[in-house]
């Protein structure tokens, strides 16, 4: 009967081997023999295994799907912080150009009111001229308008 039972706890543990890896044997302090897959020590190596080639292999494949996965979303990740780079550089020089023509049309205008002797408005299809000081008020407001478009340095 005891026969038997190591027999089956053999069996047992080479099953187990040809799953876990290595098998260990020692006696313990209460003088039993035991068996683990962890080396301590004391123990006698008792049965080694290696994983089966294709397993080695399917296991280095899903570690390389896996690298390459990460690569994959890596590069996305950088391609679309390239993208949101180039966009904002676009808008950032549009943003420069619509000011530069606003401060042009703002300078023009100040130009002009600075060389017209006289200036008018419409109304009701009418010109109706502005007085001095209204002139002197409307120089004053396109060179603000000057300041404000294109800076204080004009």
């Amino acid at each position: 009967m005891r026969h038997t039972i190591l027999a089956v706890i053999a069996g047992v543990i080479t099953c187990a081997a040809a799953q876990a890896g290595d098998v260990y044997k020692y006696t313990d302090s209460a003088g039993k023999t035991m068996y683990t897959d962890k080396p301590i020590p004391g123990a006698i190596l008792v049965s080694s295994t290696q994983r089966p080639v294709d397993a080695q292999q399917r296991s280095y494949a899903t570690q390389q799907a896996n690298q390459n996965a990460a690569l994959n979303a890596s590069n996305q990740r950088i391609a679309e912080g390239q993208d949101n780079e180039r966009v904002a550089a676009a808008v950032s020089q549009d943003l420069a150009a619509s000011r530069a023509e606003r401060c042009k049309k703002a300078r023009d205008d100040y130009n002009q009111s600075i060389q017209s002797l006289r200036m008018y408005r419409e109304v009701n299809g009418k010109r109706e001229y502005l007085s001095d000081a209204e002139l002197t008020q409307a120089r004053v407001d396109a060179k603000r308008a000057v300041d404000t478009v294109c800076g204080p340095q004009g």
